[in-house]
């Protein structure tokens, strides 16, 4: 009987593994596919949003601006690399700046700190020379940045072990049993039972939701495609 047990070894799921370790709890991780990352979590952006894009008084603003502020510590903890870089939302008209500001606003009520809404085009050619001369202004966030997902999910992970969380692998939840104490979890590797579930799984976690809960939700998952250019390309 675990404490804990959390659906999903992605980076949701590793991040709770990781932060129940820091204390005398007993949890484990399931995890149906081979490794941890394998996911969503491996087809995330590498962005480090800002925050200023949520709706404002939204749990997402107030998570998005919290896990930006956390993630520089987080890194330098963790040894995983990440690049405080800074974003630009770019605008090509005039006429759009006042959304511009618009999204400026919206990010100072959500705290996100350091924002400037530039409309100098030297200055936006001096920090970024490689955007068209179209350029009307760009909404300017410095606290923005990028992190390779798997390192990230890798390290929260491996923390999490070496605290003592233990890692299923190749473990796929068919079903979850609510019991008069705690949840038995129906595997194709056995039966596992905690006094608490967490569900990390991602765009099927609706699924192990609606398993437990009289008020059902369905996730309508997002899928885009990345356009990976040669490295020759660019400057970098």
């Amino acid at each position: 009987m675990y404490d804990v047990i959390i659906i999903g070894a992605g980076v949701a799921g590793s991040a709770s593994a990781r932060e129940l370790s820091r204390y005398k709890v007993n949890a484990c991780v399931l995890e149906r596919e081979e490794d941890v990352c394998c996911g969503t979590s491996k087809a995330n952006s590498a962005i480090v949003h800002a925050g200023y894009d949520a709706a404002e008084g939204s749990l997402m603003a107030k998570l998005n601006v919290e896990g930006n502020q956390m993630m520089p510590g987080l890194a330098r903890e963790l040894d995983f690399p990440f690049k405080q870089c800074g974003s630009f939302v770019v605008c090509l008209d005039e006429e759009q700046l006042p959304d511009l500001q618009a999204l400026y606003e919206r990010g100072v009520a959500n705290g996100v700190k350091d924002m400037e809404v530039i409309t100098d085009k030297a200055r936006i050619r001096e920090m970024e020379p490689n955007l068209t001369d179209q350029v009307a202004g760009v909404l300017y966030a410095p606290t923005a940045g990028i992190v390779c997902p798997f390192n990230l999910n890798i390290a929260l992970a491996e923390n999490a072990y070496a605290n003592g969380a233990r890692f299923m692998f190749d473990t796929k939840v068919q079903e979850i049993k609510r019991l008069e104490k705690g949840y038995e979890l129906v595997t194709d590797q056995g039966n596992y039972r905690a006094e608490y579930v967490v569900n990390a799984a991602g765009v099927y976690a609706d699924v192990f939701h609606n398993m437990v809960s009289a008020r059902k939700i369905h996730i309508i998952e997002r899928r885009g495609d990345y356009c990976l250019l040669d490295k020759s390309a660019g400057n970098h």
